[in-house]
């Protein structure tokens, strides 16, 4: 089961911490969704299309989380 987990400040689920472990992205370092999305920024143009698709995905939903996050309800 894909769960939500809270590491830091930053949900997370364990798929999307599987695939920035695979490069060599460590969400445990991070403080925030800010930091996650700007560790892929510095790699995601030196990548193949596959590893690109895959590491836009997780940053899309990271950042509609954090999105909703600071929306006031």
């Amino acid at each position: 089961m894909d769960e939500l987990r809270k590491i830091n400040n930053i949900l997370i689920k364990d798929s999307e911490i599987n695939t920035l472990k695979k490069y060599d992205i460590d969400v445990n370092q991070c403080s925030s969704i800010d930091e996650v999305l700007f560790l892929i920024d510095q790699i995601i143009d030196d990548l193949t299309d596959e590893e690109y698709d895959e590491l836009d995905y997780v940053s899309r939903e990271l950042m509609e989380r954090k999105y909703y996050e600071k929306v006031n309800k």
